[in-house]
């Protein structure tokens, strides 16, 4: 498979945007991230996005500056921007997931929480930003 990367960041929502245009948003990721085979997950909770995406470094590079330019979201914060061994995510929901709900946020977080048990890299900072998106309630 060869070398493995991950990016992972925070962003704030644009507050203009209607709920039609977020469904297209996350059609439009799902879409794109399966055909490029890169796993993890996007986020939304109120208006904070919560992204992990993994897999080849040149197509991840690629659709993060994508991401960057994008005019739906504001603020990003990166937390990873890194090789890694494997990829954490795989086995979540079929490869890559968004998450519009809090029942699939809370399997999110099991499933993590299990990742951590198994000391994968990264799974503590995981579990941090979900433990955050999930308290400020």
């Amino acid at each position: 498979m060869g070398m493995l990367k991950t990016i992972c960041y925070t962003s704030d929502a644009n507050k203009a945007l209607q709920l039609l245009e977020f469904e297209a948003l996350f059609n439009q990721t799902q879409l794109k991230n399966d055909s490029h085979n890169i796993t993890g997950f996007l986020v939304k909770r109120d208006d904070v996005f919560f992204q992990v995406l993994e897999g080849n470094p040149i197509i991840i590079d690629t659709v993060y500056e994508d991401i960057k330019k994008d005019y739906r979201h504001t603020n990003i914060t990166e937390f990873l921007n890194t090789s890694i061994p494997r990829l954490s995510f795989k086995t979540f929901d079929i490869g890559y997931s968004v998450i519009k709900n809090l029942d699939t946020l809370y399997s999110l977080q099991q499933f993590v929480a299990n990742l951590n048990q198994q000391k994968h890299e990264n799974s503590p900072l995981f579990l941090e930003i979900i433990e955050g998106l999930l308290s400020d309630h």
